[in-house]
């Protein structure tokens, strides 16, 4: 298999993606790379620019949410076909608001955020359908915070 193919395969099992146009799909794997990473490695740092998103392709991440300007101690584990990095895809958020950290080797396909924006532009229907999911996963991630 291809890596487009792969990589394709891979979306297609992401959460986020679901039930979005195969063409959208596509064009979504052209802009993806695949990225490698080893336990204990850091995926980004709270304060980084936020110019990727990234899908769990394999392994597990650490997402710890910011307070002010430290990194969270509790945090989310997001594993294979679910998304983080969201703050690439805000205009007006340049930086992250998290810490992402590998707890075991993983993989990730890195998407350029700017580039998805383009996509969801000329696709229409797949952006909505994803920016809904995205809103309702950052609520999701904010309520856990401040449960805890």
């Amino acid at each position: 298999m291809s890596e487009r193919a792969s990589i394709l395969e891979s979306l297609k099992g992401a959460a986020l993606f679901e039930g979005i146009s195969e063409g959208a799909r596509e064009a979504i794997a052209d802009i993806t790379l695949r990225r490698n990473y080893e336990e204990g490695d850091s995926v980004y740092e709270l304060g980084d620019d936020a110019a990727e998103v990234y899908v769990v392709e394999s392994g597990r991440i650490r997402f710890s949410l910011g307070v002010g300007n430290r990194a969270g101690v509790s945090g989310s584990m997001i594993t294979k076909g679910q998304i983080f990095g969201w703050a690439a895809l805000l205009d007006d958020q340049p930086r992250r608001v998290a810490t992402a950290s590998c707890l075991e080797t993983s993989t990730v396909l890195v998407i350029d955020g700017r580039q998805l924006l383009q996509t969801f532009e000329s696709d229409a229907a797949a952006g909505y359908l994803v920016m809904r999911r995205l809103a309702a996963m950052i609520a999701a991630n904010f309520m856990d915070v401040l449960a805890n």
